[in-house]
């Protein structure tokens, strides 16, 4: 009986026995890790992740060309890519105003792009959104859409074009007069054109309050007459002058602040000659080289 309870005494406390099983849990977990760092490595550096372009908000046009210029970019794998280069190089279309770029597993890297609203037209080839920013339109048909204004100027005086036009709206709105037609000449002369065939110039000097002066002109003293008037120059510094439409037999023009005008006989620069112009661009040319600012 004791012969019997050495020998289990001796076997499990046999050193030998219990390093062998430490080891190979060792060797076990050892390898577990590395086989889970092999695997991990290649699913992080896996191939190059698929880059797509999400159809919401756009039309036909704008996805197809989003998608076929990022088709050509490297966007290195599902967990390398760096979105915000992606993004970078999403914005680089300038027609596009807002872009969001996420990750989604089973999809690869998805990019949903918000393009810009235009609210005119800029110059010929070009439009213009509500934070006066200028870009070219996938298509020409954008170019047509209805209801766009017409703003023409430098580029770099955009925002400046913009936001005149908006406020001209607001003060000529009580007489339910909307812009067509707005230029910004290089000589910082807005020539403008209303939805009624009314047009305005004016110079850099006092120009809103030579507007609005003139919008509240036109809905008391003028109200009246506001449909006969073809076009009033407002560059003078005592007064303005108006161009009354071919069949209304008006012969001397208003003046808004200075009486003296008034009695005065019709002279060279307090008189505008009549003109058939076919846009404010012209006008504004036109005007420019009969009377100098």
């Amino acid at each position: 009986m004791d012969t019997t309870a050495a020998s289990v005494n001796k076997t499990a406390l046999n050193p030998s026995k219990f390093l062998s099983a430490k080891m190979w849990i060792t060797i076990t977990v050892v390898l577990f890790v590395a086989i889970f760092f092999v695997v991990s490595n290649r699913i992080y550096n896996s191939q190059p992740a698929k880059v797509v372009v999400n159809t919401k908000n756009l039309d036909a046009a704008q996805y197809e060309t989003l998608d076929k210029v990022m088709g050509k970019k490297e966007a290195g794998s599902f967990f390398t890519a760096v979105l915000p280069e992606l993004k970078d190089q999403v914005m680089e279309q300038d027609w596009i105003s807002q872009v969001d770029i996420e990750r989604k597993w089973g999809e690869g890297i998805v990019i949903t792009a918000l393009p810009r609203e235009a609210i005119a037209r800029f110059g010929s080839e070009h439009l213009i959104d509500s934070q006066g920013k200028v870009y070219k339109p996938v298509t020409e048909s954008e170019l047509l859409q209805p209801g766009l204004i017409m703003l023409q100027g430098d580029a770099d005086q955009s925002t400046l074009i913009m936001q005149q036009m908006q406020q001209v709206n607001q003060w000529f709105a009580p007489l339910e007069m909307q812009v067509e037609d707005l230029v910004l000449t290089p000589r910082m002369t807005w020539a403008i054109k209303f939805d009624n065939g009314m047009r305005i110039i004016v110079d850099n000097e006092h120009t809103s309050q030579k507007l609005m002066n003139l919008s509240q002109l036109l809905q008391n003293q003028l109200a009246d007459k506001k449909d006969n008037i073809a076009s009033a120059d407002l560059r003078y510094k005592n007064g303005f002058v108006i161009d009354w439409k071919a069949n209304v037999e008006e012969t001397t023009p208003s003046s808004s602040t200075n009486d003296e005008a008034k009695s005065q006989p019709p002279s060279k620069e307090n008189i505008v000659e009549e003109k058939v112009t076919g846009t404010a661009a012209q006008e504004a040319s036109a005007e420019e080289s009969e009377i100098p600012l």
